[in-house]
């Protein structure tokens, strides 16, 4: 059994391009074949070289579809988060297919352009899928969805969790050189509205914080502090005493680990971002999205408080749930010395727990196996896959 992953972005970082290496990673570590089509010359295959990882890649800058057959055989394995145009393709070799719900995109599975959603083929969809063992959450936002969207009531999801590459050492605890008298706080995540709006509330919330016995220094991480800027007035919040700011670019998945060891002692994030983090036993607050301003009475839990594997809520759809303000935890952490080993000690538990590589691939493993839906039979449910689809295209072309 071969796995198969798809990726039509050539340099893009995120939360996706992470979880795609860890899995593939894992995977190459357990002696499983991974086959990706995407660049020879993009991100991931890098990133998978400097690990010395090899897969067969399908090159995306040179391949002719035509040739799928020669390439992709019934045998494999298809991982998807969306049934994208391009996988009409793979209709020929009609291999298995598993949709891993994990961008919140599951109430959007039949969804066409121009605005046309298809409610009653996407249930239809979601419904093939559970009988053919086919359907995959990271959390409960898909489980909630399917309910809200589709009245379906899943009563034994099949989750799956993101995973990370776990270290049975924790570093933030075990390698911390001599304590800085700068509380080091960090964010990350690429600079898109509903991961910009938590970030502002944290810098406002961080604002109010009197911090003249310990600075706070907050470092974030984007893909781009022109897009930054668009969302928030960063030069505001400069103004404080004792309150300072720095902004990098473009990190690299590589270059993270070391990153946080060595400017976090309390990090901020919500999907992957949280994870790594916690991973190296750094104390994570989970942080919710929003493509709004945050509540004013909006208050934090720690990663791991949280349940169903959940690594944010979309609190446009959901109701806040209880927390701790901000300011009790930076004051909690100035006045009680061991408060931050106890939560990088949680933090670092939970995520050896349920969010471990290793464990995570075999359960994929034991999924893939027992999977019995094979793309072409999503051809009656997405539009693209229509031969009306192809006519559209030709007219507007």
């Amino acid at each position: 059994m071969r796995f198969c992953f798809y990726l039509g972005y050539k340099d893009i970082k995120g939360g996706y391009t992470t979880l795609l290496l860890t899995l593939i990673r894992e995977l190459a570590e357990q002696n499983y074949e991974v086959v990706l089509l995407n660049y020879s010359d993009g991100l991931v295959i890098n990133e998978l070289k400097k690990d010395g990882i090899e897969v067969s890649l399908i090159d995306l800058n040179t391949f002719n579809w035509k040739e799928i057959d020669q390439y992709i055989f019934s045998t494999d394995i298809f991982i998807g988060a969306k049934f994208l145009e391009i996988y009409k393709h793979l209709f020929k070799v009609n291999p298995r297919f598993v949709f891993y719900d994990i961008n919140d995109f599951i109430s959007n599975i039949s969804d066409y352009k121009f605005g046309i959603k298809l409610p009653f083929l996407g249930k239809k969809l979601v419904q093939k899928l559970l009988m053919k063992k086919s359907l995959i959450f990271m959390d409960d936002t898909g489980v909630i969805n399917l309910k809200n969207h589709f009245s379906l009531h899943l009563n034994s999801p099949v989750y799956l969790p993101i995973p990370v590459k776990c270290s049975n050492q924790n570093l933030f605890i075990d390698d911390r050189k001599d304590p800085s008298t700068t509380l080091k706080l960090t964010y990350i995540g690429r600079a898109v509205d509903w991961k910009m709006m938590p970030l502002k509330k944290i810098l406002e919330d961080c604002a109010k914080i009197e911090c003249n016995q310990t600075p706070i220094h907050f470092t974030i991480v984007v893909d781009s502090s022109e897009a930054l800027y668009k969302f928030i007035d960063i030069d505001s919040f400069t103004k404080r005493q004792h309150f300072s700011i720095h902004i990098i670019e473009n990190m690299l998945p590589s270059e993270i680990d070391n990153f946080l060891l060595n400017n976090s002692d309390l990090h901020f994030a919500m999907g992957t971002a949280a994870l790594e983090a916690a991973k190296l036993g750094i104390p994570t607050i989970l942080v919710d999205y929003s493509k709004e301003e945050f509540p004013e009475d909006y208050a934090y839990r720690w990663l791991y408080e949280t349940e169903n594997y959940s690594l944010g809520k979309n609190i446009d759809k959901l109701p806040l749930e209880k927390g701790i303000a901000l300011e009790t935890i930076i004051t909690d952490w100035q006045k009680d010395p061991t408060y931050k080993i106890e939560k990088s000690r949680k933090s670092f538990d939970y995520i050896k727990a349920h969010h471990s590589a290793t464990q995570v691939v075999n359960k994929l493993v034991e999924i893939a196996t027992l999977s019995e839906f094979r793309i072409k039979e999503a051809e009656r449910y997405i539009l693209y896959f229509f031969k009306s689809h192809q006519v559209i295209k030709r007219i507007f072309k």
